[in-house]
This record gives C-alpha cells, structure tokens and sequence, in this order.
C-alpha cells in the first residue's frame, strides 16, 4: 500500500469518531444550553419570588410600626419603619435587575410609586400628627386601606412570577425529555455507522501491516549484512576505533583500540570513555578534554590538541592523533560519538629527529659564517706579528702590537657574539624581542654589506614576550638567511618590530615582526609548499627545513606566521609576518611535531 493511502486510512479511522463526537457535542452542547437557559429561567423567578416575598415582609413592617406610633406616639416603634426603609430601596433595584418582561417591570415601576406614596403621606403623619382622635384613627384608617391595595398588587406581580416560574419548569421537563431521547438515538445511529466503516477501514489497515511486516522482515535481514560488513570492516582498519552512546559509555572498540589502550571490548563495555581513554597533554601533563564532551558541546567533528598522549591500561604511554565525530539518526538528533585515533609515536620520533638534523645544519651554516668573519682579522695578525718578528724598530713593535690586538677583540667580539646568538635555554622567559632583532641584523649587517644589501631596522617597541630568546634568533636567522639568497646588490631588507593585537582575536596582545626584502620574491605556486618539510627550491645549499621548523618555533610559543609575495615590478619581495602573544602558552620541549589540524600553508 502507498504511504499516501495509508495515511488517509488512518487519518479517516481516526476523523469518523472526531466527526461524530464532535456532532454529538454540538447537539448535546444544545441540549445542555436549553435545559441551563429552563433552569435558569426557573432559578430567577425562585429568586424574584424570594425578593418579592422579603419586600412584602418590610411592607407590612412600615405599616405596623406607623400604626403603633399613631397609637401610642412613643418614638419607638419607628425604629421598624426606618429600617424597612433602608432596604425597600435596595429590594427594588434587585428586582429591576432580575425582572425583564416590560408587563412585570411596568408592574413592579407602579409597585414603587404606590409604595413612595405611601411613604411620603406616612412621614407627613409622623412629622404633622393630629391631636383631634377622630381624624388620627381615620388617618389610619386610609393608610391601611392604601397598604391593602400596595399588599394587593404585590401579590398580583407574585402570582405572575409564579405563574412564569411554573411554566418555565414545565418546559425544562420537556426539554430534559427531548434532549435524554434525541441523544440515545444520535448515539446508537453514530455508534452503528462507526462501527461499520471502522471494520471496513480495519481491514485494509491490517493488510496493508501484514504487507509492511513482510517488507520490514526482508529490510531488517539486508541491513544485517550490511551491518555485518561495516563491523568487520571497522574491525580490520589499521586506525583505533571507539564508539560510544550518548551518555559517553563504550558500544564498540576494534582490535587496534583494544590494543593502544589495553582494555577488551568485553571489558570496556558499557564503561565511560573516561575511565577507557586517558589522554594528557604532553607538556604539562595535564588532562586534557575528553572528544566525546567536547563533541557533545559542539555537536561537530574535533580534533585532539597537538602533543597529547594516551596513558594505556597498563601505564604505557602512546603519543595519539584523534578526532571524534556525532553519530545522528535521520532526523539529526545525536544518539551517539564515534572516536578514531592512531598511534603517532614513530612519526613523532622522525619530526624530533628532523629538528635536530635542522638544528645541526643552522650549527654548520653559523660555524661556516663564523671562520669567514674570523679569517680575515686571523690572516692580518698573522701578517703584524710576521712583520713584528722582523722588526727592530720599538715603536714600530708598539705599533704593530697594538694593530693585532685590535685585531684579536675583533676575533673576540665575533665569538662572543656567535655564543650568544646560538646559546638558548629550555626554559621559558620573558624578553623584549626588539633586543633579538639587533643582535641578529648586527650578525648579519657582514654578510649583507659584502652582498650589498641595506638593512633598514625599525624596532622600538619596549613590549615582552614570553618563550625562548635562542628560539626566535633562530626564526629571524632562517628568515634572514633566506631574503639574503633572494637579494642581489642594492636590495633592501627591512625589519620592523611593533606593538600588535592578534588579528583573529583583539583580546590578545604581542609584537608583530615583518621581515620585506626587495628581492626576487616567492612564484606563486610554491607558496602553498614553502612550509612542508624538504621543499627547496635551493637544491645545492638547503635542507628544505629552515621555514618548517621556523613554523613549529613561532607555533610553540602561541603565535603565527605567515608570508605574501610578488614576482613582477614594480613592488617585486616577499614579506614574512610574525606575531608573538605576550602572554603565549608556551611549550618547553625540544622535540616538535606538526600540528595536522592546522593550516599546512602561512599564506596570508
């Protein structure tokens, strides 16, 4: 059965005993409304009835507290009249409120005019009284006979009332009658014609299931095997595999998984991935977030940080690569994180092993760079002490004497200086990288003056950093090293240091440093490669190194690095930019790995 016509069967199985429930609300609705509309009608002449009968009552009270004032004079017996007074008024606005049939209000207005009448002529009495006895008792006399005809009136509107009230109770009989009869029958024709078009309705519905069971069957046996081969598939990957709920409790692990933390699958089960998966930073040694919380929080794929190793259940370390995705269910809803990880500790052996292969050959290139600068003062002391030797004249001795050693500070201040520039410590400082920058352009200023480049240095800036002063000589040589290459005579290398905030967050604070020479610049194509390790484009001379490890350097004490650079005139270069926070977290280690979740390339 199509999906369409299964939902109208539904929907008219569930619509038919809508439609007839809410039929037989309206007309019971109905029903309800005319025996409430009796009862009420019946209701409110109990009430006029009840007003009617309190108002006679204070009536009869005014009319016997005049008389026995008139009859005795004594004052009190008022007291009655005054108070009926109070409330006649009252009683009859009651009534003008419950009475609506112009016949009975037209009968309750004269009601009050007798009665206002009445009282006026019986206050003109109390306050007037007449001494001649003969004309007080007729006085009397025709308030009673004036009461009479009020008291006579008011039982007529009450039989009316009466009347009405009866009348309206006849017919909320009637209507009770009529409604009781009218809704067994509506009942019994809707429960009949439910009864029918629900079976038939049922019918189809239940061979449309038995159909959709047939199907599900034969669905749930294809997605056993498809489930069967992603299982042994992840099973047989090379990379660790850990698949939790959503509450972070291990489902799954593969062999590899089993194998990096030292726990079955059997034994990981139901466990929290806590408990299974202890990873830590490597510099600090602290715990770092668990994938699973943080994909929780994000509800997207994550990477591990960089340096992080996983503790195995029995202690051993393993240097890991990670990331761990959601799991979702068709309607996007996450049921579960599924996390991947391999073990880097060979790759992570081999980048240490090309820092320090890095390192040594920036230790040749400086030694190189040192007998160069020393050999010249070296061949004319050897020439003034030749001379010396040969000489008898004592002043001219004094003089060729102080010539060489003027020539041996010489020798002194390179090396002095070269053992500053290469000595570094592991551990993190605060330093003004402006001071850095000096040293580094005075190491060079020889080596540009003899290529005939200028160096224009600009660095000013007081603020401090904090890492390793030897680590951005290091940065700056490579970087100064490499615009040299690329400069023929009267180029220019400009070197800047300044205060900075960090462009992809204002809230961080640093120095940036840009190295600008006017030399041949970088062809576009090599830009996206410039920063892997073994590109070079010197095939003689370089390593491929220098700009990757300058990379790791300037990323291990927070910071970035990145480079534009043209081919063609007028404004042919390159340009290298570094910002260094000054609050970095620093990573005191000596060994650097690359960071997979990053960038590969620092074009700007």
């Amino acid at each position: 059965m199509e999906p369409r016509l299964y939902s109208r069967l539904l929907l008219r199985l569930l619509a038919l005993p809508l439609a007839a429930l809410t039929v037989l609300a309206l007309i019971l609705g109905y029903g309800l409304q005319r025996i409430q509309e009796s009862a009420s009608a019946v209701d409110r002449a109990d009430v006029v009835i009840l007003h009617t009968n309190r108002l006679l009552k204070l009536v009869v009270d005014e009319e016997t507290s005049l008389r026995g004032f008139l009859l005795s004079g004594n004052p009190v017996f008022l007291q009655p009249l005054h108070e009926a007074d109070r409330q006649i008024e009252p009683e009859f606005n009651t009534l003008f409120t419950m009475v609506h049939r112009p016949d009975q209000v037209a009968r309750l207005q004269r009601l009050q005019t007798t009665h206002q009448q009445w009282e006026q002529r019986a206050y003109q009495e109390i306050h007037s009284p007449s001494p001649d006895v003969s004309a007080m008792q007729q006085h009397m006399l025709q308030r009673k006979q004036d009461m009479d005809s009020l008291r006579a009136q008011m039982d007529e509107f009450l039989n009316i009332v009466a009347g009405r009230r009866a009348e309206n109770f006849a017919a909320d009989i009637e209507v009770n009658q009529y409604a009781r009869t009218g809704l067994v029958l509506l009942v019994a024709l809707a429960a009949a014609i439910l009864t029918l078009e629900t079976r038939r309705i049922f019918y189809k519905l239940t061979s449309a299931h038995d159909r959709q069971i047939r199907e599900v069957e034969l669905r749930r046996a294809e997605t056993f095997v498809r489930e069967q081969w992603l299982n042994t598939t992840l099973r047989s990957i090379g990379d660790a595999v850990i698949a939790c709920d959503i509450d972070g409790n291990v489902e799954f692990m593969n062999l590899v998984a089993e194998r990096l933390t030292g726990w079955t699958e059997a034994q990981a089960k139901g466990k929290s991935l806590h408990e299974i998966f202890r990873i830590f930073n490597q510099d600090t040694r602290a715990a770092v977030e668990n994938p699973v919380e943080k994909v929780r929080r994000l509800g997207t794929v994550v990477g591990l940080a960089n340096h992080t190793f996983l503790i195995a259940r029995d202690g051993t370390e393993v240097y890991i690569d990670d990331s761990g995705a959601p799991i979702c269910d068709g309607s996007g809803r996450m049921i579960g994180i599924v996390l991947i990880f391999r073990d880097i500790t060979e790759r992570r052996m081999s980048e240490g092993a090309l820092m320090r292969a890095e390192k040594l050959a920036a230790a040749g290139r400086l030694a190189a760079s040192v007998a160069h600068e020393v050999n010249n003062p070296l061949e004319g002391l050897t020439n003034l002490v030749f001379i010396a030797l040969h000489s008898n004249d004592l002043d001219e001795i004094h003089h060729l004497l102080a010539q060489a050693e003027s020539e041996l500070g010489r020798i002194a201040h390179i090396t002095r200086q070269s053992l500053g520039f290469y000595r570094e410590t592991s551990t993190p400082t605060h330093f003004k990288p402006a001071t850095i920058i000096r040293e580094v352009t005075d190491f060079y200023t020889s080596r540009a003056r003899n290529l005939g480049v200028s160096f224009v240095v600009n660095a000013k800036t007081e603020r401090e950093v904090l890492g390793s002063a030897g680590e951005l000589r290091q940065i700056l040589s490579n970087l100064l090293a490499n615009s040299l290459d690329a400069c023929v005579s009267g180029s220019i290398i400009r070197i800047e240091a300044s205060s900075a905030v960090d462009p992809c967050d204002f809230s961080r604070q640093g120095v940036r440093i840009t190295i600008a020479d006017t030399g041949s610049g970088i062809p576009a194509k090599n830009l996206e490669s410039i920063f892997e390790p073994f590109f070079t484009t010197k095939r003689d001379t370089g390593t491929g190194l220098g700009l990757w490890v300058s990379r790791e350097l300037v990323e291990k004490h927070g910071g970035t690095l990145r480079v534009r650079s043209r081919t063609s005139d007028p404004f042919c270069g390159t340009v290298f930019s570094i910002f260094l926070p000054s609050q970095g977290k620093f990573q005191a280690i000596d060994s650097f790995s690359t960071n997979d979740h990053a960038r590969p390339d620092g074009v700007l």
